[in-house]
């Protein structure tokens, strides 16, 4: 899939119109509309913003991974308030196995471009 049809597609999931989106990038909507039709390229800081806002990483915008955007999308408030939540709840030895424990997961998600499905023994 090329860079226009990936910015075509994450326009075209937005729930805003052509012309909000532009307004919120702060370009015109010509712009917008050549970013989407491969007529112009945009620059590294314009690719930066849009990875920002629509939640994926500059290298899915930039065809460098396949990975889809909704596993790279940032978490939402709740999760990071449950999170945080379960982190306190925790002894001090396991917030230390919880931290390595992230740690390998993430490093190997990113390595393997997936997440790892753990079986969790006391459910």
């Amino acid at each position: 899939m090329a860079m226009a049809e990936r910015i075509r597609y994450l326009v075209k999931r937005h729930p805003k119109n052509r012309q909000e989106i532009a307004n919120d990038l702060h370009i015109s909507a010509d712009s917008l509309g050549n970013y989407i039709t491969g007529r112009r390229c945009p620059d590294v800081t314009m690719v930066r913003d849009m990875a920002i806002y629509f939640q994926v990483s500059a290298d899915y915008i930039l065809c460098v991974t396949a990975a889809k955007e909704d596993s790279l999308s940032v978490p939402s408030e709740k999760q990071e308030q449950s999170l945080l939540h379960l982190f306190r709840a925790m002894t001090p030895i396991q917030r230390e196995f919880f931290l390595h424990s992230g740690y390998g997961i993430a490093n190997y998600a990113s390595i393997q471009n997936v997440i790892p499905v753990l079986e969790v023994p006391w459910e």
